[in-house]
């Protein structure tokens, strides 16, 4: 991050710097009037002498319920470029589909896509974000990892609900840098009292100094800090002599919160504003020639500052905004409601007209409109509605809206809205689905003892208790508490469970059963669910999915969670949300971390974090941070280890007891024992057997790396009888540790072919070291390999000496040539010596020879092993 007191200069160059490493994104952040417009449009110039294709977009005022809006209006740019007129004309239809009931393609997945589609680099810059629907938030932190040419800049008055790589933040001007700007405007040096006033008149805004300065010229002193005297000042200055450019200029800015405006609606401009046509164009006409109104470029004009319509919009009393917006809607609905954005535009102005029954019915419309491909618009709209709607029909409302706002991972609005629906609706369906969101929501905050307590007071009242009971039984155990009886009800009333809950039911469930080191009972609520799941609709199916990919992967489970997903994604394609609560980004790290993709695990992880902890989704984050401090810690980056160690994770025994492992396992990477033992039986006292197989591994390896073979044998053996119902990742650490404690070579063979057969390739460096030193020296070579491409320093060390005791020291080890890697392709496609001595021109002994020494340089054996490796990417 830049911090604002380094400059403009400054900033540009940061900007400059970020601009010729994409993909990356950019935020511009201050007070209104602060310049970040102007900032953002040297940003802009900048990035078009580089090359760079700019898509610019604006944000306005009421359009946090308009789905997309913000991210449409950057995207119109690209209506005459033939790479992106047809999948731009997908995306648009895909969100206008809404209309009609119908769910298209994710707008973030087709948006990604159109821009892929384009040659060269784009900057797609949005000025105003704090104004822009959350949606289209959420769609601009999702492209910079999935577009590899692309920036996204924007500006905001506040740091919105986006990732961002590089902050920029405003301040105001100082009174040396106010003295050049007055002296810019008048043509002249100003007096030091003149600076002064409008030092203090502006506090430093450069757009208010530069109007308090045009005040004085023309008589009228700016006497008031007060920003509602700034905006009177600036509308006396701008409107002296023209009453009718003031009326129609308040109904441009009442109109300018969803859209420009332009010459063409004149004749409708003219009734809101009750101007008759010839006085209405002239109005407009002084508006433009005085600046106060500029065009577009697309036969559009809009205010000339945001600042001027917002002094505009709040010169109309309550009583006036209402009737201008009331008047607007009217118009909008003679004209035709054309699609989703037509839709909403609509329901802004029936909304801010006042509360009505055709309010509430067009902000019904407006939810429903976006329930299916934007979730937060649609929380936004059941969250209206529930303003304008009658007691009795509340609880319905707030219950759609927490359900929206979960589905669009923000678990606090979520759980607001949950609440409050609790309160008011009536024992039943609704009512006990409205808890377990709520529950859920809570949950997924770090707030155990919440979640808990709203699953056990709704119960009462539920129409069907299955998925509470497994939910308080997850969240118990979690707690370290005795769930037993809770899940055992839970399994007991499984057959009756209605099919929209069993996805919950049956994902706590599982997570229950795991974390107790039950694989079997996890193994039978997933199977039950996947197979559930097929007749649900595909929310619900796609929710199975997640979750059961989610389960699998936290056991250990890579290939098959990988199949989970990419069935999720198909789905994923037809919606506007997934990743509830975060739960894809996390399995997604751990699915890099076991098939040994540890930068890009840490990269997107870092990049995610910080999605997920503006959501507070602090549940999942724990969880994400965790997978960070394992690869980091088998890295041998303690430093990076210890600084996020020292972040304390949410209040639960599991989370708690987890980083009591890792805190022993950077302790034991020290060299401080005492340290690591007593953080280790911590662990081991307090954290349920999922925790206990990484405790008892780790203690494994402090002990073996000592000498300390008996007490090595020991933990072995504890963890060997804890790993036996557990996790397949606990019975292969217990293999792993049973083989290297007791040289006990059919526990490293089982290891090796578990490791290779899931593609754990951390895993499998290991088996391999182990196997080493029972005199095949090949196997050394692979895991050295293995860990040097992984850049798992501690077990390369350990590696390295092993290749010494063998013979071998680890520069002879050399990498793969390009000849090399040309044999290994042929051997993958089945190829026989004699055949690639033919395609190489090579000799048959040649060809012998290369498979020889490539055999040496991967550790692998056979052409088998060679070819599944090379389709694997291992080689």
């Amino acid at each position: 991050m830049v911090e604002h007191g380094s400059g403009r200069p400054a900033m540009l160059r940061a900007i400059e710097t970020a601009l010729l490493s994409p993909p990356v994104s950019i935020l511009l952040h201050g007070e209104a009037g602060i310049g970040k417009t102007h900032l953002l449009a040297e940003a802009e110039t900048l990035a078009e002498g580089m090359g760079y294709r700019v898509l610019h977009g604006q944000a306005r005022d009421f359009g946090s319920g308009l789905a997309y809006a913000s991210l449409t209006d950057a995207l119109g740019a690209l209506h005459d470029d033939p790479d992106a007129r047809e999948p731009l004309g997908e995306l648009l239809e895909a969100i206008d589909r809404a209309a009609l009931g119908a769910a298209g393609s994710a707008p973030a997945v087709r948006t990604a896509k159109l821009l892929e589609r384009l040659p060269g680099r784009t900057l797609l810059a949005i000025d105003d974000l704090h104004l822009a629907d959350a949606d289209t938030l959420g769609v601009l932190s999702y492209l910079p990892r999935r577009v590899r040419d692309l920036t996204v800049a924007g500006t905001a008055r506040r740091p919105p609900a986006m990732d961002a790589d590089l902050v920029l933040r405003l301040e105001p001007l100082s009174l040396g840098e106010v003295t050049t700007l007055v002296t810019g405007v008048l043509g002249r040096t100003p007096s030091e009292s003149v600076v002064r006033q409008v030092h203090k008149a502006s506090r430093g805004n450069p757009w208010f100094a530069r109007e308090a300065v045009l005040t004085l010229v023309q008589g009228g002193a700016v006497r008031s800090e007060d920003p509602a005297s700034r905006r009177g000042a600036i509308l006396t200055r701008l409107f002296q002599r023209d009453k009718g450019g003031r009326s129609l200029a308040r109904v441009l800015a009442a109109l300018r919160r969803t859209r420009p405006a332009g010459p063409g609606d004149l004749d409708a401009l003219a009734e809101v504003a009750g101007l008759r046509a010839g006085e209405a164009e002239r109005a407009f006409d002084g508006l433009v020639r005085d600046g106060i109104v500029t065009a577009t470029g697309d036969g559009a004009f809009e205010f000339a500052h945001p600042l001027v319509a917002e002094a505009l919009y709040a010169d109309l009393g309550p009583a006036e905004r209402r009737r201008v917006h009331a008047r607007i809607a009217g118009l909008l609905e003679r004209r035709g409601l054309g699609g989703t954005r037509g839709v909403l535009e609509w329901a802004t102005h029936m909304a801010a007209g006042g509360p009505s029954s055709e309010a509430l019915a067009a902000t019904l419309r407006a939810a429903e409109l976006t329930r299916w491909t934007a979730p937060l618009s649609a929380g936004h709209w059941y969250g209206r509605a529930a303003e304008l709607a009658p007691p009795e029909e509340r609880g319905v409302l707030l219950s759609r809206e927490a359900v929206a706002y979960w589905k669009g991972s923000r678990p606090k609005d979520a759980l607001r809205a949950g609440q409050e629906a609790l309160a008011v609706l009536a024992p039943g369906r609704r009512h006990t689905r409205t808890a377990q969101t709520t529950v859920n929501a809570a949950h997924s905050m770090g707030q155990y003892e919440l979640a808990v307590s709203i699953a056990a007071a709704q119960l009462p009242a539920a129409d069907d208790r299955t998925a509470l009971l497994a939910q308080q039984a997850v969240i118990s155990t979690q707690l370290g508490l005795d769930a037993t009886e809770l899940a055992a009800e839970a399994w007991r009333a499984l057959p009756a469970c209605p099919p929209q809950d069993l996805v919950i039911a049956l994902s706590a469930l599982a997570g229950t059963a795991l974390i107790n080191g039950r694989w079997e009972e996890t193994e039978r609520a997933l199977d039950t669910m996947l197979s559930a799941a097929a007749a649900l609709p595909p929310a619900a199916r796609l929710s199975a999915l997640e979750s059961a990919a989610h389960l699998l992967t936290a056991g250990g489970v890579r290939g098959r969670a990988l199949d989970l997903l990419a069935q999720a994604e198909a789905i994923y394609r037809g919606l506007g949300w997934h990743d509830i609560a975060g739960l894809h980004v996390r399995t997604m790290a751990v699915v890099r971390r076991l098939g040994g993709d540890w930068e890009q695990a840490l990269r997107d992880i870092r990049s995610d974090a910080v999605a997920l902890a503006e959501a507070g989704l602090w549940e999942n984050l724990a969880l994400l941070r965790n997978i960070e401090l394992e690869i980091l810690l088998e890295q041998g980056r303690y430093d990076e280890a210890e600084r996020l160690l020292a972040d304390p994770p949410p209040g639960c025994v599991l989370q708690l007891s987890l980083r009591a492992v890792f805190r022993a396992r950077c302790a034991v990477g020290r060299g401080d024992r005492v340290t690591a033992a007593r953080l280790l039986d911590e662990a081991i006292a307090t954290g349920p057997p999922d925790v206990l197989h990484r405790a008892y591994g780790t203690r494994v390896i402090m002990h073996a790396v000592a000498g300390e073979i008996g007490h090595a044998q020991e933990a072995a053996t504890a963890l060997d009888e804890v790993a036996k119902t557990g996790t397949p990742r606990a019975r292969l650490v217990a293999d792993l540790a049973v083989a290297a404690a007791f040289q006990d070579r059919d526990r490293a063979e089982s290891a090796l072919e578990a490791a290779r057969a899931d593609g754990l390739r951390f895993e499998e460096a290991r088996a391999r070291l182990i196997l080493g030193h029972f005199g095949d020296a090949s196997h050394i070579v692979r895991a050295h390999t293995l860990f040097t491409e992984l850049g798992a320093t501690p077990w390369l060390t350990r590696a390295a000496a092993a290749l010494k005791v063998a013979g071998l020291a680890p520069a002879t080890v050399a990498p793969l040539t390009p000849a090399d890697r040309r044999v290994i392709e042929l051997v993958a496609a089945g190829m026989s010596n004699p055949e690639i001595a033919e395609e190489l021109h090579y000799s048959r002994k040649t060809v012998e020879v290369y498979l020889t020494r490539i055999y040496a340089k991967t550790g692998l054996r056979s052409r088998v092993e060679l070819a599944l490796a090379h389709e694997r990417g291992e080689v």
